[in-house]
């Protein structure tokens, strides 16, 4: 059986995003998200149908027990899936996913230079 890293509620209603390569199946986004199967599987079909990322890229199976494979999906579609659906957890997750990127944030710069060339 193949480890993998998820993102879940935990008792306290604090949600565990750990660090690694993130991939999930649809029962454990469903726990996630607080949505049904038939919505989450529309909204991948969705995605994929507008080409925001590919099945090929997006989806893989592993093997869980002798004989009993799984699909999984890539931490790409949880996060596009975390600002398609909407229900109370997907809604906390986005929050929480926002308030990590802005807490580990570092400022850049952007140096625009232009050439001018003989006819100018």
């Amino acid at each position: 059986m193949e480890q993998r890293n998820i993102i879940k509620w935990n008792d306290d209603n604090t949600l565990s995003i750990p660090t690694g390569e993130i991939w999930m199946s649809e029962s454990e986004m469903v726990d996630l998200f607080g949505v049904f199967i038939p919505k989450l599987r529309n909204t991948i079909q969705a995605l994929y149908k507008e080409e925001q990322v590919k099945p090929y890229e997006a989806e893989r199976t592993i093997k869980v027990n002798r004989g009993l494979y799984l699909t999984v999906y890539s931490f790409e579609v949880v996060l596009l899936l975390a600002f398609r659906l909407n229900s109370c957890q997907t809604r906390a997750v986005r929050r929480e996913l926002i308030a990590r990127i802005e807490r580990n944030h570092k400022p850049f710069e952007v140096i625009l230079t232009t050439i001018r060339g003989k006819g100018n």
